[in-house]
């Protein structure tokens, strides 16, 4: 019985030091050692004790994950984890349909991703076909997901 609550003592440990150092190696060594704790009562105490053990081991698993998933994100170095920023007030795709039409100018060399200046903002573009020189003037023609294409203006009649 020592060895097994050995195994299990020092399992649990390991599994509850990754959390606060992760890197995987001592979180594994921790299931390692839970993994040895059951095999050996299925050994020494037979398949009735042995599924007990693990029984016992899933469902300890599963409540410790539940209150972590509850209790780390109140703690301090949860919070500093977890972002707290509204992602409604973030750039969006929906942001860049409004530039579809637009005029500006080539900031760099578009070849054929680049950047542009619209109405003094900075957008990374892609030009439509071939290359375009900076300082040119161009138009947004289409705007496919996070992707602003542009063609020079003198093409985009």
């Amino acid at each position: 019985m020592s060895w097994i609550l050995l195994f299990s003592i020092l399992g649990v440990l390991l599994v509850c030091l990754e959390l606060f150092l992760p890197g995987v190696v001592i979180g594994v060594a921790g299931g390692i050692c839970l993994a040895l704790a059951v095999g050996l009562t299925y050994a020494k105490y037979g398949a009735v004790a042995g599924n007990l053990a693990l029984a016992a081991l899933a469902i300890a698993s599963a409540l410790g994950m539940g209150v972590w998933l509850i209790v780390f994100p109140r703690t301090r170095s949860g919070r500093s984890l977890i972002t707290s920023r509204d992602l409604a007030s973030s750039k969006s795709a929906d942001a860049l349909d409004a530039l579809l039409d637009r005029e500006g100018e080539a900031l760099t060399l578009l070849r054929p991703a680049g950047t542009i200046g619209l109405d003094g903002r900075r957008v990374d573009a892609v030009a439509e076909s071939g290359l375009i020189s900076q300082g040119a003037r161009i138009k947004v023609v289409r705007v496919e997901g996070n992707r602003v294409f542009v063609r020079k203006l003198d093409d985009a009649s």
